[in-house]
């Protein structure tokens, strides 16, 4: 018959399986470039695309927008779709400090895809939106493969949406890097010189690390993977504590409610 000690070695068992379980999946999300899925990248984004979108606004309304290639490219989209695509695009490969530029493109292309897309639905709405809504159930497919399909059928259809040029995207991705950097601390720029040329690079600051690493160890502590107990389960003395008996395991509600 199991005992006590037995039942408690499993809690810390569980614990373990569910630290794996929680690491190998952030891991495997982030060697993808999907950052912006982790818990720790959803955390970010959601604490701080607010001061992104009003960084934006308050750019947009300074007398130095007079003649703005980032405000004239982006006068039909608005401040919460940019901020949140410059931040999805930045937290993706944050964590692999890529080069300024790469960073700079791939949001300008985020949201020159939102105005394009935008722009579809006003010309043809009911196909777009049946199109947009295939393209994103294909949850196995990267953000590239979906734009290239969608480009491919707005230009079958004789549909003139213009393309913005690779200057045009860098341009605007520029200007989000700066409002990010400027407004919210979680990355900085990096210089490497070599013998050749001289690049830039964006990596997240020390505090950024030290957060995530905070987050991720508290996190993956939260969610074991549960498995029956092997010993009679401790009684409840209220509404909380019950079933499992050390301190490995959070103590559990009486009665689990999903709101």
């Amino acid at each position: 018959m199991a005992k006590l000690d037995e039942q408690i070695e499993l809690e810390y068992r569980m614990v373990q399986t569910g630290i794996h379980r929680y690491n190998k999946g952030t891991e495997d999300l982030l060697e993808k470039s999907l950052g912006s899925k982790t818990r720790h990248g959803r955390t970010i984004i959601k604490g701080i695309v607010e001061p992104v979108m009003d960084a934006i606004d308050a750019y947009n309304k300074s007398n130095q927008t007079n003649r703005s290639v980032f405000k004239s490219l982006t006068a039909t989209t608005s401040s919460d779709k940019m901020a949140y695509l410059g931040l999805i695009a930045l937290v993706d490969i944050m964590c692999r400090k890529p080069t300024l530029y790469k960073v700079a493109r791939n949001i300008g292309i985020q949201i020159e895809t939102q105005i394009r897309l935008d722009k579809w639905l006003q010309l043809d709405r009911q196909v777009a939106t049946n199109v947009i809504d295939l393209a994103n159930k294909k949850s196995d497919k990267g953000f590239d493969h979906k734009r290239y399909g969608l480009d491919h059928k707005i230009k079958s259809d004789g549909l003139d949406i213009p393309h913005w040029s690779d200057k045009d995207r860098v341009n605007v991705g520029m200007r989000l890097v700066d409002i990010i950097i400027e407004h919210t601390g979680i990355v900085k720029l990096e210089k490497k010189i070599t013998k050749k040329k001289t690049t830039y690079l964006l990596a997240p600051t020390p505090e950024t690390v030290e957060w995530v690493k905070a987050f991720n160890e508290t996190n993956s502590m939260a969610l074991p993977r549960y498995s029956p107990c092997i010993v009679e389960p401790k009684d409840w003395e209220g509404f909380w504590g019950g079933g499992y008996y050390s301190e490995h395991i959070n103590k559990l509600p009486f009665v689990r409610v999903w709101t």
